[in-house]
């Protein structure tokens, strides 16, 4: 027996696009044979946008009359990267000179920032020092070619390929919270630690600082099945090779963060995201018998360094057993949100209860109300048109049971892979210097 899911829509939320400013000189004719600038850029921006960046440059937001060296400069400052067409016609151009020097500045100021010379054919690195581009100094800035044969393909030089990989995940770190507060977290980590704990997690090759704590980060936080019985596992041996170096605090954060990630299904976080993005009907299931699983799964839905804020309603015994469970339900949200008038109309009431539930859900995410219990039909029918957008979830310690609910079923773990979280996640403590207290196995209702 099985738990029928129903489905509902998957909404992916647009992950912003990292800005690639294109510093091209716009003197360059249309099928003029001497410079490929045109067709340069073209594939540039075809290629970029293909590969999920925003290119940009000045045919995109300049309009006559603008002050265009206040609008580059403002396009300038808000990329993550800048690549500069090198042509016969970009060695001459004081705009591009002006585009260049602003890049220059940005990478010398913040190490990720990526500047990136995108030679052409026409152009012979012996003729830059004499070029008005001399006074950037080009020798210091990623130089790349790119072949006449491969500009009009889909092909970009291996170099630039590898700028643009440290660039994305630079740009994802920056829009994920939790990847973000974990690279943080390991900014007081030696780097010979780094190194280590990279190795350890198949991250080899050699990095600059700042892409390095990326990337470990990046590999900490992916879900990864546990080593083989007898064998060591990498996701702790990287982890004691960082967390004995950091502070009490980034060393718990980089622990539950990753230890989270790296063992709860993603699936099960999609899953749950599909749920909140309801109207209503918000109700799961999930097979679990320890605390420390319950609330992995919460940490790992929020895609936050927090777990998804939760409320526990014990169920009511007796024959009102459902109207028990609604009253409490509602005594323990209004608890939480210190709401106390919804028996007061001057108060706004049912109406106003419900309204301050949405602007949570809106603000900081949906209350989720844990139970646990495994309802029957009618109970959950009763409770989705009393608390429609409320995320109520059942936690039983039987997976597949209730064929006829339509709920959706969370991706579980087997038995021994909760018991593996649970050992995982307390050596995990152990290394950041924070033990746990113990945690028995609970039987729900």
């Amino acid at each position: 027996m099985t738990i029928r899911q129903i489905p509902g829509p998957h909404v992916a939320m647009a992950a912003p696009r990292p800005r690639i400013f294109i510093s091209h000189s716009t003197r360059a004719k249309a099928g003029h044979v001497c410079c490929r600038c045109l067709d340069a850029r073209e594939a540039l921006v075809k290629q970029l946008t293909a590969e999920g960046f925003e290119a940009v440059y000045d045919k995109d937001f300049l309009r006559s009359g603008d002050a265009w060296q206040q609008e580059i400069a403002v396009e300038l400052h808000t990329s993550q990267a800048t690549v500069l067409l090198l042509s016969r016609h970009a060695m001459e151009s004081a705009n591009v000179g002006y585009e260049a020097s602003i890049a220059d500045g940005r990478r010398r100021a913040d190490p990720r920032y990526r500047f990136i010379a995108l030679k052409l054919p026409d152009v012979r690195r012996v003729e830059l020092a004499a070029s008005a581009l001399k006074a950037i100094h080009l020798g210091e800035v990623d130089m790349c070619d790119w072949p006449d044969d491969e500009i009009a393909g889909s092909r970009l030089p291996a170099k630039l390929c590898a700028d643009l990989a440290q660039i994305r995940l630079w740009h994802l770190d920056r829009s994920s919270p939790t990847r973000h507060a974990v690279t943080a977290a390991l900014g007081e980590a030696y780097e010979d630690r780094l190194v280590a704990a990279a190795s350890l997690l198949g991250v080899g090759e050699r990095l600059d600082r700042e892409v390095l704590r990326e990337r470990l980060s990046e590999a900490l936080l992916t879900e990864r099945a546990p080593a083989p019985r007898g064998e060591p596992d990498p996701l702790v041996g990287a982890l004691a090779e960082v967390l004995p170096v950091l502070r009490p605090d980034p060393a718990y954060t980089v622990a539950d963060l990753s230890v989270v990630h790296a063992r709860v299904p993603a699936r099960a976080a999609e899953q749950l995201g599909e749920v909140c993005a309801r109207e209503d009907g918000r109700v799961v299931v999930l097979a679990a018998t320890r605390d420390v699983t319950l609330r992995a799964y919460l940490l790992r839905a929020g895609g936050r360094p927090r777990p998804w804020p939760h409320v526990e309603v014990t169920v009511p015994v007796g024959a009102r057993m459902a109207a028990g469970l609604v009253a409490a339900i509602r005594e323990a949200v209004a608890g939480y949100l210190d709401y106390d008038g919804y028996h007061d109309p001057e108060l706004a009431g049912e109406r106003g209860f419900r309204e301050v539930i949405e602007a949570h859900a809106r603000e900081t995410g949906p209350i989720v109300v844990v139970v646990r219990y495994l309802p029957d039909v009618a109970l959950v029918r009763e409770l989705r048109v009393c608390f429609p957008r409320l995320l109520l979830l059942f936690v039983t310690d039987r997976v597949g049971a209730g064929d006829r609910l339509e709920v959706t079923e969370l991706m579980p773990l087997t038995p021994s892979g909760e018991g593996e979280l649970k050992r995982t996640y307390g050596r995990a403590m152990r290394l950041a210097g924070r033990a746990e207290p113990t945690n028995p196995p609970w039987r729900p209702a």
